[in-house]
C-alpha cells in the first residue's frame, strides 16, 4: 500500500479516535458517515482501532507532569534531527506517533506509579450522580425504562447499579446479562461497566453478559460499541453491529466474531438458542435459569454438539430433548440427575 495512502488512512482514523474518546457518541449523521468510511475498506477498522488504543493510552496519561514531558522531550529530539528535503507529512506524522510509542512503552510503570487515581475519580463521579440499583431472581427477566429514555433489559440473576450524572450516564453491571437500547445523547456518554472492561456506546443496542468465570460476553445489536480496558495499559476497539467478543479481565479484545445477534438476544423472548454448542455449556446456561442439579456419568459427554431452540424455564422439555438424541440417557437420582452414553462410546 503506498504510503501516501497510509497516512491518509491514519489521519482519518486519528481524527474519529479523538473524536469517540472526547465525546463518547455521535449523532445519527455522524455515526452513518462514521460507518461508511469503517465499510469502504478492512484496513480503515484496524487503523482505528489502533488509534484507540493510543488514544486511550493519553487520555489516561492526561495531566500528569511526568507524562507531559515525555512527549515534549520525544517531540524535541525527533523535530531537532528532522532531515532536508524529507516529505512534509512525516515529521509531524512521527513525531506523534513516536510520543505516543513512548508513552506506551512508559505507560505500565507509571500506571503502577499512580495507584488508584482513575478509580477515585470514578468514584467522585458517582458521588454526584443519581444511584439506583435493580436485580432480578433466577428465572426472571425485567424491562427497565431508564430515566434518560434508554432501556434495559435484565436477565435471570442480573444485579447492576446506575449512576446518571450530568456528564455520563454509567452502569456497573455486577452479575448476570443485560441489553441495553440507548438514548441518543452526545453530551452524555453511555457507558457499562464489566469484567473489568468499559463498553461505551456510540449510539447502539448492544448486550453484555458478565460470566461467572469473570469473562464478559459483549455482542452489539446495532450501530458501535467501544470497549477498553478499566486498568492497566489503556485499550480501546470499536464493534460493529453482528460483532461479538469475549473480554478477558486486563487484556484488550480479541478480533470479534461475527455472530446471529438474534440467536444471541434470544433469551428477551424466553428462548436459548444454540447451534454447534458443547454440552457442559448448554447445561451451564440452564442452570443460570433453573435450580439443576446434572452430572455427567463421562466428562466426555460434556464435548457434544448441540443445536436447538428450548424454553429455558422448561428443564423437562431439554431432558426429552437429550433423550430423543438416541445417543444419550437420562438417569434420575435421589442426588440429581445424570447422563450417561445410551450404548458404547461417544465421540464429541
Amino acid at each position: 500500500m503506498p504510503a501516501d495512502r497510509d497516512m491518509n488512512i491514519f489521519d482519518t482514523a486519528s481524527v474519529w479516535a479523538e473524536r469517540l474518546m472526547a465525546d463518547g457518541a455521535l449523532d445519527a449523521a455522524a455515526e452513518a458517515e462514521l460507518e461508511a468510511w469503517l465499510q469502504a475498506d478492512p484496513q480503515h477498522q484496524a487503523a482505528l482501532n489502533a488509534c484507540l488504543e493510543l488514544e486511550g493510552m493519553i487520555d489516561a496519561a492526561h495531566g500528569s507532569d511526568w507524562a507531559d514531558d515525555l512527549i515534549a522531550a520525544t517531540e524535541a529530539e525527533l523535530a531537532a534531527d528532522e532531515a532536508p528535503g524529507r516529505p512534509a507529512w512525516i515529521v509531524p506524522a512521527v513525531i506523534g506517533m513516536a510520543a505516543m510509542l513512548a508513552l506506551a512503552i512508559a505507560l505500565p510503570v507509571w500506571t503502577g506509579m499512580l495507584g488508584g487515581d482513575r478509580a477515585t475519580d470514578i468514584d467522585g463521579a458517582v458521588q454526584v450522580a443519581a444511584l439506583e440499583t435493580y436485580s432480578t431472581a433466577r428465572g426472571d427477566r425485567q424491562e427497565i425504562a431508564l430515566p434518560d429514555g434508554s432501556v434495559m433489559t435484565l436477565n435471570t440473576g442480573s444485579r447492576v447499579m446506575t449512576a446518571f450524572a450530568a456528564d455520563e450516564r454509567r452502569v456497573v453491571l455486577e452479575a448476570g446479562e443485560a441489553l441495553f437500547e440507548v438514548s441518543h445523547d452526545p453530551s452524555r456518554p453511555f457507558i457499562v461497566e464489566a469484567g473489568g472492561h468499559e463498553v461505551r456506546a456510540v449510539g447502539t443496542a448492544f448486550n453484555v453478559y458478565s460470566r461467572d468465570d469473570g469473562r464478559t460476553v459483549v455482542t452489539v445489536v446495532e450501530g458501535l460499541v467501544q470497549t477498553r480496558v478499566e486498568s492497566g495499559p489503556a485499550s480501546a476497539a470499536l464493534l460493529r453491529a453482528g460483532d461479538q467478543v469475549e473480554l478477558v479481565p486486563g487484556e484488550p479484545a480479541p478480533e470479534p466474531a461475527r455472530v446471529d445477534v438474534v440467536a444471541a438476544t434470544a433469551w428477551r423472548q424466553g428462548r436459548l438458542v444454540f447451534d454447534g454448542r458443547r454440552l457442559s455449556e448448554v447445561v451451564s446456561e440452564f442452570r443460570r435459569y433453573n435450580d439443576l442439579d446434572i452430572a455427567f456419568a463421562d466428562g466426555q459427554l460434556g464435548e457434544l454438539q448441540i443445536s436447538g431452540s428450548f424454553d429455558p424455564s422448561d428443564s423437562e422439555a431439554f431432558l426429552a430433548a437429550l433423550s430423543a438424541t438416541e445417543s444419550l440417557r437420562i438417569e434420575r437420582t435421589g442426588d440429581g440427575i445424570r447422563i450417561h452414553a445410551s450404548e458404547g462410546n461417544i465421540q464429541p
